[in-house]
């Protein structure tokens, strides 16, 4: 399964677990599984049903027991070694280490200081804490084969913290992001914390502007200030739909042509579908060649980086595109010149095409030393 993160309203730790409650990971489970930070006579949750701009959604509330609301913020080792001395399983221990990780180094960056001495304050409190650790107990109840967010709204203005009035998005979250499309809209506050920030660079495999997938099941994440647009976090749950491509395309002016042979190679190693390259005139009147891949998308990243690494380029363009093929089956026949597959193409249980496979063609004018097209014809002249 893939769970998409729409941060179209940002995300924050609250929202995070409030909305992968929604999709299904049961309260009780989370519950039980947060006592194992022993940390439960500090706070209280509350975990209820609100209404967003006529959307329902999941609320999740930490409340901190009085006598621990003015408790300082525990620094990143000590929430490390609550963690690891925790009876929680190991993968949520990983992700929820690999979070505080994230944040405890954006946090250094911003303050000139090293992860040892790095003291957080809002992060390393209980309500963050816990709002951290609840998503990795999520996470690993749904165990998602991918997880996917989309560009990232940080909202806009300024926000009060512990260091004074800070611009949005704060430094810290800012720093996490790094890499990672952002955009704001018209809302004056805080969208996407740092905490949030984090979850997502955290768990999510890539950012994209959109994603084809097949819903199976959706939940919202309430935010806790009202707005205009709906302040939730959207998570989808679905199946990625395998026939969606990607063109991925560069113009090259610079590189030796003894290279596209090899390019073209390595690229169908790295499971192209189809690379070819076409001759164009560039700027000044360079004659250069395109080289067009169409991929999987989720085969994308693994192009993009086998371009850069065995290329000349400096930039690659991406384009959607939605492909569609006939139902396609392999059948061996036995023929005078020796067994040849044939690649038959239906249409709705019609047959439509049929050819032969072109390496057992080369592979018998080879081994007969006959000249291909003699093979080509003779077979065809069999077959029909």
């Amino acid at each position: 399964m893939i769970l998409y993160f729409d941060c179209f309203s940002g995300i924050s730790g609250d929202m995070a677990v409030g909305a992968l409650l929604d999709v299904g990971v049961p309260k009780e489970y989370l519950i039980e599984n947060l006592k194992k930070l022993d940390l439960d006579d500090e706070y209280d949750i509350e975990i209820k049903k609100s209404i967003k701009n006529g959307i329902e959604g999941t609320d999740f509330y930490v409340h901190i027991k009085e006598e621990h609301i003015h408790h300082h913020g525990r620094n990143y080792f000590d929430i490390k070694k609550l963690i690891d001395n925790s009876s929680l399983n190991e993968n949520t221990k990983n992700i929820a280490n690999k979070i505080f990780r994230i944040v405890a180094e954006a946090e250094a960056k911003v303050h000139g200081k090293t992860i040892e001495e790095v003291h957080f304050h809002e992060v390393g409190a209980v309500d963050s804490i816990v709002d951290i650790v609840g998503v990795a107990i999520c996470i690993d109840y749904l165990k998602p084969a991918r997880i996917v967010s989309s560009y990232v709204n940080t909202g806009s203005g300024f926000v009060k913290c512990q260091h004074g009035i800070l611009p949005v998005p704060a430094p810290a979250t800012i720093n996490i992001l790094r890499d990672v499309p952002i955009y704001c809209d018209d809302r004056k506050f805080e969208l996407t914390t740092p905490t949030g920030a984090a979850i997502l660079k955290g768990l999510c495999d890539e950012f994209v502007e959109s994603f084809n997938m097949k819903v199976k099941v959706v939940g919202y994440g309430c935010g806790k200030k009202n707005s205009d647009k709906p302040n939730v976090l959207r998570v989808m749950l679905g199946e990625e739909d395998r026939e969606e491509v990607v063109l991925l395309e560069t113009t090259i002016d610079d590189m030796n042509p003894q290279f596209y042979g090899y390019v073209m190679d390595k690229l169908f190693e790295k499971g192209a579908l189809d690379v070819y390259l076409t001759p164009v005139y560039m700027k000044k009147n360079r004659p250069g060649i395109v080289i067009s891949v169409l991929t999987k998308s989720n085969n994308e990243k693994s192009i993009i980086e086998t371009l850069f690494k065995e290329t000349t380029t400096i930039g690659i363009r991406k384009f959607n595109i939605k492909r569609y093929e006939l139902e396609r089956e392999f059948k061996n026949v036995r023929t005078d010149l020796g067994d040849i597959k044939i690649k038959i193409s239906k249409l709705n249980d019609e047959v439509v095409n049929e050819s032969f496979e072109f390496e057992d063609l080369k592979r018998i004018a080879i081994e007969k030393n006959i000249p291909l097209k003699e093979v080509y014809f003779h077979l065809k002249n069999v077959k029909s």
